[in-house]
């Protein structure tokens, strides 16, 4: 491919990203869908005007180090703060949690869909994790209880790489030769630990080199120093066998509380980064969703259409509510009420994370990274479509919106 057709092709991205949000105001659907139908016109199945396989290398720059910017700003807006008095429920979610999502639609789908139980898991794995680009901007709009929607938006952050851990783990077992659980469970403990490590090591370096110390002396060009220590972590702990996206994250998490650490950035150092780093996230997410539309299954869609379609009403109506009542109800520190709890039942659009995934299985030849990239398109439809768009209107029903700007949980 010349430099004149990737300066055609990365220009119609990102008209497509620019075109969404007024179509979706238009339309009243969530921009995210407008994407995907965007990339699918202009891709290989309409239009033609790009062909970007996801083989191909700026798809996987797009899936790896975009998706890892994405995360990273996810970890940048969660307080621990807040997130402390549920921090029982949340452990519990994203990692048991993630893990009885997978073994439940795995369960469901094998019959469902005609599959080994081997790719049910890898399905269930893809379909595990939550999008907290989608929620973020809803709940800022809602002014949701802050114990509601940090909760939320941490568990979506969270399971991200959790999600992309396990799913990347039972790929790799099945490549060996065989799903074998112990081997499974080693891997995914193996890559979770050495994300940690590499995300606490990267994350304190960043920290020091942002605040207001005698080591800050990147703090005034904070996003120079996110881009390159991000890269720098991210391939670094894939290099080590680590999850490369939960080093990410945790990177942010410490890089949004550094006062938690004894450390401090100047205002005008903080208005530098978050910006700048919400029109990069922005351009990442854009990419991941029309990269996806342009790579559409439509093949396996019509094959599995109406077997996913039921297996998208047990993932919604079934399994998120009976892992929310098992993972979060017991937490009585947390003091969850019913209202509360069907709140974040509700909560789980599928997004940028699934969608990036099920891209980078299709790009490794995992097997059914076919039918988890179909599952994941009908997901991202389904879940935008239904849960979206009503997500306001129930937690106003629930009472669950705070009366003026300023009050807290």
């Amino acid at each position: 491919m010349d430099t004149a057709e990737i300066l055609k092709q990365t220009g119609l991205v990102l008209g497509c990203g620019l075109a969404a949000a007024p179509v979706a105001v238009l339309l009243r659907i969530p921009v995210m869908l407008v994407l995907v139908l965007l990339g699918l016109v202009i891709g290989p199945h309409a239009l033609g005007w790009v062909s970007d396989p996801l083989q191909g290398p700026a798809a996987q720059l797009i899936f790896t180090f975009g998706v890892a910017l994405i995360l990273f700003h996810g970890g940048v807006g969660i307080s621990l703060r807040v997130i402390q008095r549920t921090s029982l429920s949340l452990a519990a979610l994203v990692v048991p949690g993630v893990v009885l999502t997978c073994v439940l639609v795995a369960v469901v789908a094998a019959p469902l869909l005609g599959v080994s139980f081997a790719v049910a898991l890898l399905v269930g794995a893809v379909l595990a994790p939550t999008d907290p680009a989608i929620l973020i901007p809803l709940f800022d709009r809602l002014r949701l209880r802050p114990k509601v929607s940090q909760t939320v938006i941490a568990e979506s952050a969270f399971n991200d790489p959790t999600g992309t851990v396990l799913a990347l783990a039972l790929a790799g077992a099945g490549a060996a030769g065989g799903l074998h659980l112990a081997g499974v469970a080693g891997e995914f403990a193996k890559e979770l630990a050495l994300g940690v490590v590499a995300g606490v090591v990267g994350g304190a370096v960043l920290a020091l080199l942002l605040a207001d110390t005698r080591f800050g002396m990147w703090r005034e060009s904070p996003l120079a120093a996110v881009l390159a220590l991000v890269a720098v972590d991210y391939f670094s702990a894939g290099e080590l066998g680590g999850s490369a996206y939960l080093a990410a994250f945790i990177m942010g998490l410490i890089v949004g509380n550094l006062d938690l650490f004894g450390l401090h950035r100047a205002e005008q150092n903080e208005r530098l980064l978050e910006p700048a780093m919400a029109q990069i996230t922005e351009i990442a997410t854009v990419a991941v969703f029309v990269t996806l539309g342009v790579n559409l299954p439509l093949d396996a869609m019509r094959e599995y259409l109406w077997p996913g379609l039921a297996l998208m009403a047990f993932f919604v109506f079934v399994a998120r509510p009976l892992v929310v009542a098992v993972c979060a109800w017991p937490d009585r520190r947390a003091r969850w009420t019913t209202r509360e709890l069907l709140f974040v039942a509700w909560c789980r659009e599928t997004g940028v994370v699934p969608a990036a995934l099920a891209g980078l299985l299709i790009s490794r030849g995992v097997d059914g990274a076919q039918v988890a990239a179909a599952m994941v398109a009908l997901a991202i439809v389904v879940t935008l479509a239904l849960q979206a768009t009503t997500a306001g209107p129930l937690a106003r029903r629930l009472g669950l919106v705070e009366a003026g700007p300023g009050a807290m949980a």
